[in-house]
């Protein structure tokens, strides 16, 4: 299924092709291959898994049978509870690289067992007689690139000339503490999640680190990584602590989460080797800018000057 929605993208790659955007700034794009390719996914999973559920980055429409999925298999994602099986599909992780014409992106399949990663599936455009690869992996068996056993990069601690996946806004939002700050590897930004958890588990990339990725980047990448032999560290919703990626869902047992909820997933992840992806969530601090340190400044001067005034008063 994967190498066939990596046809779809094929054939229209660098063609082109009708364009909406989901934000007023048009920041934010999905094509119609985006649709196509997610239509073609969730028509083959309703016909082989009519039971399970379908979470899809775009949202296609409803049918007008309110008890069935809508017409892409996307479940209508009210407050009923999810089933015990969801795939979670981005049909095109990069779009805007695609629209460029850059050859940097992904469609990724990841499949959930009551909220834990158990199958992961990505199409990657690379050059080669077919254009394309298909990453696979399932809970247990490891992970291939097509036929080939793939491994991350090892290494006891990032390395200076190796290349490592950071968001476009890490230098604004966090940094490195002193035991990483200078040794962190020769950055890149790809612009799509997916592709680069597939570079990390391919061993391109030593290592990733993401912000804010939603469930649909990270699904089929983040297992690739671990049964690429590395970790995944994340930070899940109503948790302060990284800990080891194990459920997306660690309460699922207690109380089953609803479509809705699944959407609104979102978590930070430092995705690499065994020893290098621990060590570098453990050294992530968040950035304070000279002007944040002297508004915070100021309101503390007030707050003592009132209370002074309050004293004397």
């Amino acid at each position: 299924m994967a190498r066939e929605a990596g046809k779809i993208l094929q054939a229209r790659f660098g063609r082109p092709i009708s364009i909406e955007y989901k934000d007023k700034n048009q920041l934010d794009p999905v094509t119609e291959v985006d649709k196509a390719c997610q239509t073609y996914l969730a028509e083959e999973i309703n016909r082989r898994f009519p039971s399970h559920g379908i979470l899809g980055e775009e949202e296609l429409g409803e049918s007008k049978n309110s008890e069935k999925p809508n017409e892409t298999g996307d479940a209508n994602e009210r407050d009923e509870p999810a089933p015990d099986f969801v795939w979670v599909l981005d049909p095109l992780d990069g779009t805007t690289n695609y629209l460029n014409g850059l050859p940097v992106y992904a469609c990724s399949i990841g499949i959930l067992h009551r909220g834990r990663l158990v199958v992961g599936a990505l199409y990657i455009p690379w050059p080669g007689v077919d254009g394309g690869f298909v990453l696979h992996c399932r809970l247990g068996g490891g992970c291939f690139a097509d036929g080939e056993p793939v491994s991350v990069y090892h290494s006891e601690r990032p390395v200076g000339n190796r290349l490592a996946g950071l968001p476009g806004s890490f230098a604004h939002a966090m940094r490195f503490g002193p035991e990483i700050k200078g040794h962190s590897g020769e950055p890149r930004t790809t612009g799509s999640i997916a592709y680069e958890l597939a570079m990390t588990a391919s061993g391109v990339m030593q290592y990733a680190i993401f912000g804010a990725p939603r469930m649909w980047d990270m699904a089929g990448g983040a297992l690739a990584v671990q049964e690429a032999g590395g970790t995944v560290m994340a930070r899940l919703p109503g948790t302060k602590a990284w800990r080891p990626l194990d459920s997306l869902f660690p309460t699922w047992d207690e109380k089953v989460p609803s479509m809705k909820e699944l959407r609104r997933w979102v978590a930070p992840l430092v995705a690499g080797n065994r020893q290098v992806a621990p060590l570098l969530a453990s050294n992530l601090k968040p950035q304070f800018h000279p002007i944040v340190k002297v508004e915070r400044l100021v309101r503390k001067a007030v707050n003592r000057l009132s209370k002074v005034g309050r004293t004397s008063g």
